[in-house]
């Protein structure tokens, strides 16, 4: 690092000033507020948990039935019959299943001294093969050996000369044994009454409870009924999720017990399905209990390890397959939270608890996305992660762990391109670091510039790995690699440094030769060292948003030296005034402000003026065609697809709107919609001018709102000659994430697309694959059972 690099990374932490507080600091009285806060309502559940279980119980059946009133009310159901019949079915169901399991349960009760010499010969077993007798043979002789030291005991004790006292009670009275066998079911005979009470009162005032919630909870009833919705969605999508999982654990987790031999799998698989219901603790008991009847029923071990085999099976097959694909995001809560939930829970009312633990906290999930107060819930308890990637990247520069921002970055690079990569997740990164570069150390501001820079190096080589098919390709298209050569350099600080090296790198990739330089070489005592006749463009990057004065010094004096040398001025962190405030600038100098333009601003600075860009070859073009032919999108109607084109045009207000499947050297219209009846006739155009090649080879969606001021598509002889102004189109991709072409939209006028438009369109396109995707199942099913068919006709037939 040179002496000049760390003299401008010094800060006010050398002059003794104390590094800023980040914004939002609330001090320590805040949390003092927030921790006392959170000890009483903690203390309000724990002792009020007499009336808030049975209320938290019968929000829960609340949310389950009410589905099914809101269906009988659409059938012109009074509100109290519908309501009352719900609550009716729901409880004789309930009842129903609970009869069936106590007549299952007393019948096994019948049946277990049956099984009491299969156990005894199970023990004798165990014991037979413990060397030295074992634990069951010493834990005996322990027994044995208390047993006769209380003998040895009771017989001085009567002798004593203490007399001994009886006292006999009265036989109880009839009411008496009444009392104490209903003492017992009191508590939760009531509790249940308040809940069916409650249950039924719920949705009987289902709207006046909403509407008093929503004014309780404060002005804003846009936000409060998003909160209301998106929780009882979530709530009643996990129960109803949790219901379909325990099923279909439970109907074959029966039907095995069944075949296997164990008594009474019916009732086995019923507490099954209702016993998983609880998180961690229900699967195991639903375990247990056939378990241990295994042991019981069969002398031998058969019937033991079949059962264990059947619960294994199932577990694996449920927790790996039906759970991933059922729950989704029904509960958008990490796994750390449902841990974390059915502890907290289970602590303040029990197994009870334990059971409500989700629903509770999908609810405080929910409440936390929506109010700032609560964000740290979202925070703790959500699905999505804490920190964004650029976020997750700049923390690991901090901490300067180059190895974890590599993994990073290759996991993000397994999906997408360098240049996303650079763009949308490194660049917002340095922008971070740039941002909080005065509340850092000189320490950390050095570490944070070291990592960055090793970071990138690190990736140069995998990008690298992908720079003889760039030639290639650059080669296949008319250029010339190797001979045009851009410089890159750092406008001020290492992290400017950081961003020139990875423009470099992309460029390397598109077939240019690039020189990397730190913000010294541009210097005017050094300038003249760089031989500026032999380059084809500079760019500049800038991510300090300070220094105007200097990038404009810098751009005129290299505009004086070089007068038609392109150059462009990478402004990457600083907003849309900063261009009005550099002024103008000289007319061999452009601005950018993504390494995606910067790239496209190069590339056709290198090429000559009268040419347009043509649609570049991607890297990976022979799997991308491998995966076109296998997905046949080439054949078949386009009756079904002209539906997506419909909508698009209307929904977009353009006359023309298609699928466009990029071949080789064609791009082939599929379901056009206002196409000129010249290329609809056709079918197809050439690749090289078609703009649907561009999304082919970038993998992303573009846009283009007027072609005649994009330099890349002005001079484009295919859009001139069809009047073509506006453009926006998103890739077709594959499931492997090949781009097989794209779904645009066009216009005569130049327009702009909103955020939701963006969105209609990428929704769409996914609608359009899973349509190709089907269709080629179908094909090929046909073909193979055309090809059956075939081979059945020309076999000799049977005697």
């Amino acid at each position: 690092m040179p002496n000049s690099e760390e003299n401008r990374l010094r800060g006010p932490a050398e002059a003794g000033e104390r590094p800023r507080e980040p914004d939002g600091y609330a001090g320590d009285a805040s949390w003092v507020t927030f921790l006392v806060g959170a000890t009483l309502v903690v203390a309000i559940l724990y002792v009020g948990q007499d009336v808030l279980i049975p209320l938290a119980i019968a929000i829960l059946l609340s949310f389950l039935l009410s589905p099914l009133v809101t269906r009988l009310r659409r059938l012109r159901v009074p509100r109290v019959a519908a309501v009352l019949l719900t609550a009716i079915f729901a409880f004789l169901v309930i009842g129903a299943i609970g009869l069936l399991l106590g007549v299952q349960a007393l019948q096994l009760a019948s049946e277990l001294p049956s099984y009491q010499s299969n156990l005894q010969s199970k023990l004798e077993g165990v014991k037979a093969v413990s060397p030295g007798g074992g634990v069951f043979d010493q834990l005996t002789e322990m027994m044995q050996s208390l047993r006769a030291e209380v003998a040895e005991l009771a017989p001085e004790q009567r002798s004593s000369d203490v007399p001994v006292v009886q006292v006999e009670e009265p036989p109880p009275s009839a009411i008496d044994v009444i009392s104490q066998l209903a003492a017992p079911l009191v508590g939760p005979v009531g509790k249940a009454g308040i809940v069916i009470v409650l249950v039924i009162f719920m949705l009987l005032e289902r709207e006046d409870l909403r509407n008093r919630l929503i004014r309780l909870l404060g002005p804003n009833m846009n936000v409060t009924t998003e909160v209301l919705d998106e929780a009882g969605t979530r709530v009643s999508r996990y129960l109803l999720m949790q219901l379909v999982v325990n099923v279909t654990y439970g109907i074959p987790f029966g039907i095995g017990l069944y075949f296997i031999g164990i008594p009474n799998a019916f009732l086995w698989a019923v507490l099954a399905v209702l016993l998983r219901f609880i998180p961690y603790l229900g699967p195991l008991l639903s375990a247990a209990f056939p378990l241990l009847l295994a042991l019981a029923v069969d002398p031998g071990w058969t019937t033991v390890l079949l059962t264990l085999g059947l619960i294994l099976t199932l577990e694996l097959i449920s927790n790996n397959f039906v759970e991933p694909w059922l729950y989704g995001s029904s509960t958008s809560m990490s796994a750390v939270a449902v841990i974390f939930a059915a502890i907290f829970w289970t602590a303040l009312w029990g197994p009870v608890g334990l059971l409500l633990a989700t629903p509770l906290t999908v609810c405080l999930a929910v409440a936390g996305r929506y109010f700032p107060r609560l964000a740290f819930l979202d925070v703790l308890l959500g699905a999505a992660p804490a920190l964004s990637l650029p976020e997750r990247l700049y923390q690991r520069l901090l901490a300067g762990d180059a190895d974890e921002a590599v993994a990073i970055a290759e996991d993000y690079v397994e999906e997408h391109t360098f240049l996303q990569l650079y763009d949308d997740v490194a660049l917002p990164a340095l922008r971070e670091a740039t941002g909080e570069n005065a509340r850092l150390s000189t320490e950390r501001r050095l570490l944070v510039m070291r990592t960055a820079l090793e970071v990138v190096t690190e990736l140069a080589e995998q990008v690298a790995n992908g720079e003889e098919e760039e030639r290639v390709a650059a080669a296949g298209q008319g250029r010339s690699p190797g001979e045009r050569t851009v410089l890159c350099a750092a406008g001020r600080s290492g992290l400017d440094l950081t961003v020139a090296a990875m423009l470099g790198q992309l460029l390397e990739r598109r077939g240019f030769s690039v020189r990397v330089v730190s913000a010294e070489a541009l210097a005017p005592e050094h300038v003249d060292a760089i031989d500026l006749d032999s380059l084809h463009a500079v760019c500049l990057s800038y991510l300090d948003p300070a220094p105007l004065p200097r990038i404009k010094q810098t751009v005129r004096r290299l505009a004086r030296q070089a007068p038609e040398l392109p150059l462009l001025v990478g402004l990457w962190n600083l907003p849309d005034t900063a261009r009005t405030r550099l002024g103008k600038l000289p007319a061999n100098a452009n601005v950018v402000t993504s390494l995606r333009e910067a790239v496209q601003a190069v590339e056709l600075a290198a090429a000559p003026s009268e040419e347009y860009l043509a649609a570049p070859i991607p890297p990976d073009e022979e799997e991308r065609l491998a995966d076109l032919k296998a997905l046949r999108a080439l054949e078949g109607s386009d009756e079904q697809l002209a539906r997506y084109t419909r909508r698009l045009a209307k929904a977009f207000g353009v006359p023309i709107a298609l699928i466009n499947v990029v071949d080789e050297q064609h791009q082939n219209f599929r379901a056009p919609v206002g196409l000129p009846d010249e290329l609809v006739r056709a079918g197809r155009s050439p690749r090289e001018t078609s703009v649907c090649g561009h999304v082919v080879a970038e993998n992303e969606p573009l846009v283009i709102e007027d072609v005649l001021k994009d330099p890349r598509f002005a001079k484009n002889p295919f859009l001139l000659e069809h009047g073509i102004r506006f453009y926006a189109g998103v890739p077709l991709r594959t499931r492997s994430g090949q781009p097989i072409g794209s779904l645009c939209v066009i216009d005569a006028n130049p327009r702009s697309v909103t955020e939701e438009e963006q969105q209609l369109l990428e929704q769409t396109a996914a609608e359009v694959m899973a349509e190709l995707e089907e269709a080629a199942t179908v094909a090929e099913f046909a073909s193979e059972a055309g090809d059956d068919a075939d081979a059945a006709e020309g076999s000799p037939a049977a005697p």
